[in-house]
């Protein structure tokens, strides 16, 4: 038998109470996990939702933009604010279109900046017909602008013939057009996408020409005779972004906000991150790249949010959300342990109560409640053998007391194969015990001669040299007309006989007088 299966069997409500417990720790941690990842799941979603309608709402202002700007350029797209702000645009000594004169007529809040490469175009040329369209759209950037406040960084136009219309308005000085310009990912994403789309696309992260940090910009082409004349785009703050994840955050672990480049555009708490990867399925926590991640995909956006957990921050979540169901438990197991710990300690108190504590033979405290036992039930039929080893005085001397108490141990082990059929061994007092032989059918006379065989033939050497151990026994069976005390006291008398006759010989009770003990 293994040591596992040897310390179940001796201890099984240890063990009974070990798998319980191992059971409800598994549960309140299953539980715990599940109560931590729906509140996350859900506060996920929620920031998907605020997202989504920002994205909406800004796609929907671009939309109304564009559509008045094409009903514009099928028309005319001058207007009395486009042709007087068109009179205050003038060219500077780098040959640069500015608008830094704002016309004093004109509320400062209505009116961005125009900046490009000079010269004026000519009258009625298509660059003058596009510039007129950007400053007539100085209304419904400043609506837009208003209504988005600091969801935005920047609304304005981009015209494909080198001038941009920016809002809010910003000195030249502080921002003008640059040819780069045609380089940021928000124009050639778009130039990339044949035939241009007519949904607003979302640029890759780039760094602000005015200097106020990394960037995305959601765009929209503005088409005449299916081309391309500008784009109307609303830039965003990625730092923006940033704080809009922290508020509110997930409780545990970090969200990312990821483009259709799968770029990370924010997240809501500093530090790197993994190559994100996500797959198909989604919306629900698995184990992937280190961390318990779930990825939703923002609807009708380009976005998808990813939450990742730690495992250290997972673990640590789930104890102070188990804390109070570990420490019930704790009281749970200690409580349980100390009640097994009284009930083994009574266990052992009520064994040291009946036994011999040298020996571990039965004591008289056991023999008075056997013989209570007895008495209720009718029983009288009791073999008595009384026995003590010969000569023990000379063992203890000639030996040691320590020697002594290794041959009264091995006495009791000797007698261990009579203890069969309720039969009881009993020390007595001193070297003296008694066997209590409750088969009926027992021969007294064959038991005591092998018992009395057994203890003369056993290789008492082995325990100290020189030693040798004989043991005088006396027996005689219950009847109806006696007591078991009775019984008892005349196997002690044939104990003695059996002393007075030579030692190591076993004797059975003889009514015709009594040996006195010595």
């Amino acid at each position: 038998m293994s040591r596992l299966s040897h310390a179940f069997v001796r201890y099984p409500l240890q063990w009974l109470l070990f798998g319980l417990s191992s059971l409800l720790l598994v549960l309140s941690l299953q539980h715990a996990f599940r109560h931590i990842t729906d509140l996350n799941k859900r506060d996920t979603i929620a920031m998907a939702g605020e997202l989504r309608s920002q994205f909406q709402e800004m796609e929907a202002f671009l939309e109304s933009m564009r559509g008045q700007a094409e009903e514009r350029l099928r028309s005319n797209p001058e207007s009395i604010l486009s042709r007087h702000l068109y009179q205050a645009l003038r060219v500077d000594r780098s040959n640069l279109i500015t608008l830094d004169r704002v016309p004093a007529d004109l509320p400062p809040a209505l009116i961005g900046n125009l900046t490009g490469l000079g010269p004026l175009p000519a009258p009625v040329s298509e660059r003058e017909e596009t510039i007129h369209l950007a400053l007539s759209l100085s209304p419904l950037l400043s609506t837009a602008s208003k209504l988005l406040d600091e969801d935005v960084a920047w609304i304005y136009f981009t015209g494909s013939d080198n001038f941009i219309y920016l809002y809010p308005w910003v000195p030249s000085s502080q921002f003008h057009f640059d040819p780069a310009i045609y380089t940021k990912s928000y124009w050639q994403d778009m130039l990339a996408q044949q035939p241009p789309a007519r949904r607003a696309s979302l640029s890759r992260p780039y760094q602000d020409f005015a200097g106020r940090g990394q960037m995305i910009t959601l765009s929209q082409p503005i088409t005449k005779a299916q081309k391309v004349v500008g784009l109307l785009s609303i830039d965003i703050l990625l730092a923006n972004l940033e704080r809009a994840l922290q508020q509110p955050a997930p409780q545990v672990g970090t969200l990312f906000l990821i483009n259709q480049h799968r770029q990370v555009l924010a997240r809501s708490q500093p530090g790197t991150a993994p190559p994100l990867r996500h797959d198909r399925e989604q919306d629900r926590y698995r184990w992937q790249q280190g961390a318990f991640q779930l990825v939703h995909a923002i609807p009708d956006t380009p976005l998808t949010l990813i939450h990742r957990i730690p495992l250290i921050a997972l673990l640590e979540a789930l104890f102070w959300q188990s804390v109070t169901a570990l420490v019930t438990l704790l009281c749970l197991v200690v409580a349980t342990l100390s009640s097994l710990r009284s009930r083994r300690l009574n266990q052992r108190l009520n064994y040291l109560s009946r036994h011999d504590a040298l020996t571990g033979a039965f004591n008289r405290h056991h023999f008075v409640a056997f013989e209570q036992k007895q008495a209720q039930g009718g029983a009288h039929t009791t073999g008595a053998i009384m026995f003590d080893c010969d000569h023990f005085k000379r063992v203890n001397d000639t030996f040691g007391h320590g020697v002594g108490d290794e041959v009264l141990i091995q006495l009791v082990r000797l007698c261990q194969p009579l203890l069969t059929r309720g039969n009881l061994l009993i020390r007595w007092g001193g070297e003296e015990f008694l066997l209590l032989v409750v088969d009926e059918a027992a021969s007294l006379a064959e038991l005591a001669e092998q018992l009395r065989r057994a203890i003369a033939d056993h290789p008492w050497e082995e325990i100290a040299t020189g030693l040798g151990v004989t043991v005088s026994l006396g027996h005689h069976r219950q009847s109806a007309d006696i007591s078991l005390h009775e019984t008892i006291r005349r196997a002690d008398v044939a104990l003695y006989r059996a002393k007075a006759n030579g030692r190591n010989r076993s004797e059975a009770w003889q009514d015709d007088g009594e040996v006195q003990p010595e």
